[in-house]
């Protein structure tokens, strides 16, 4: 697919329900915001772990790497990485299809791994090869670590090491900043979600879905390592991912635990927390680049449901006057406005300002919406996001 085809191709990627739900939330904007889906975003932001080096040093050190980066005079821990392209690729004889979750990561500066290629050929250990999506996009060219028979045996390693790619992104996770915990590559809404939780040095926090542990270090280092910061996840694998991420970062007052937080109430009846945060699973709609998205209107309303038991739960731990954040990666109006409808009707959760407020207002009409949630939006901001903020 040429670059042309890639850029109009955005409606024949998505499934009618998806195509509904963004029609819902985004009316005449819907064509432009499903054009935008499918491309990597123009900035690329990191945070900054203020507990090992400023801003203003990690800025000088990734310039010094090459980078064009600069400062959310908002958000002072935020740098964005600007990313270039799109560039031509120059066809190669050897071709491989990779799946979605990988093609998605060439596109954001990532090599290609076993386990994520579909269909490899004749694939031989050096080969020039071709890498592309399942929708026949051009995503990069490089050189084979491994042949045919490696990948599909034991499907793990280093497959292709990419030498062009569509867009030139930092390959965050290979520099030294990385490895030292100078940085967690993390989108600027997400870091205002933190932001907006407003945590207070000797507060005691609950992250109710902590892993991979994004939120949860930006929570300790808003705090400076003071206090104590609770971190809850059902999944054995993604809280082993957040202890090491929480060691790599220095975060020292965090503790983490495999549990199923919806059930917080009757399994720590003694817990109490000043803020709680949620970012619960969701439909992801609002991430880009998305080569595709076949979600449907039932999965989610089922998200939603799933995501109301968390809010639930939530207004039982906080103390009377604590806060609770809720925030998605997504757009859909069921996981957005209609969840803050249910906190504000069935929780005894009622909506505050947010500060800082760096997206639009929500969609909702009337006196409720005096107090707006925040929304990011594809196009403008690079992201579908929505921010709820509550007190008990």
């Amino acid at each position: 697919m040429t670059h042309e085809e890639l850029q109009g191709s955005g409606l024949d990627r998505f499934s009618s329900a998806v195509t509904q739900i963004v029609r819902e939330a985004y009316g005449r904007g819907a064509a432009e915001v499903l054009e935008a889906l499918p491309k990597p975003v123009r900035t690329y932001y990191v945070r900054c772990n203020t507990l090992k080096i400023s801003p203003s040093e990690l800025l000088k050190r990734l310039e010094g790497g090459g980078f064009k980066v600069s400062q959310h005079p908002a958000v002072p821990e935020a740098l964005g990485i600007r990313i270039e392209g799109p560039f031509d690729i120059a066809a190669t004889t050897q071709r491989i299809v990779v799946d979605k979750h990988t093609a998605e990561s060439v596109l954001q500066g990532a090599n290609v791994y076993a386990p994520g290629i579909i269909e490899c050929g004749s694939l031989q250990r050096g080969d020039q090869v071709t890498v592309l999506s399942e929708m026949g996009d051009i995503l990069g060219s490089g050189d084979a670590v491994l042949n045919a028979n490696d990948i599909l045996t034991f499907r793990k390693g280093l497959a292709v090491k990419l030498r062009q790619r569509r867009y030139r992104s930092p390959q965050i996770r290979e520099l030294p900043e990385f490895t030292e915990g100078l940085l967690y590559p993390q989108s600027l809404a997400a870091m205002v979600t933190s932001r907006v939780l407003g945590p207070m040095e000797g507060e005691y926090i609950v992250d109710m879905n902590c892993a991979p542990g994004g939120k949860l270090t930006h929570i300790s280092q808003l705090m400076q390592n003071t206090g104590k910061v609770f971190g809850l996840d059902r999944n054995g694998d993604k809280i082993s991912r957040a202890r090491q991420t929480i060691s790599r970062l220095g975060c020292s007052n965090v503790t983490v635990s495999i549990h199923d937080s919806r059930y917080t109430p009757d399994d720590l009846p003694e817990l109490r927390a000043d803020r709680v945060l949620i970012d619960p699973p969701c439909s992801a709609l609002g991430l880009r680049p998305k080569i595709y998205d076949f979600t449907s209107k039932d999965r989610a309303r089922a998200l939603a449901d799933y995501q109301k038991q968390f809010l639930k739960a939530a207004a039982k731990i906080v103390k009377p006057g604590g806060v609770v954040v809720y925030s998605v990666c997504t757009f859909t109006l069921q996981e957005c406005e209609e969840v803050v409808d249910f906190a504000e009707h069935e929780c005894e959760l009622h909506l505050v300002e947010q500060a800082p407020f760096l997206g639009s207002k929500d969609f909702r009409n009337g006196a409720a919406s005096k107090i707006s949630c925040q929304r990011f939006h594809p196009v403008v901001d690079e992201i579908g996001y929505f921010i709820g903020k509550f007190e008990r």
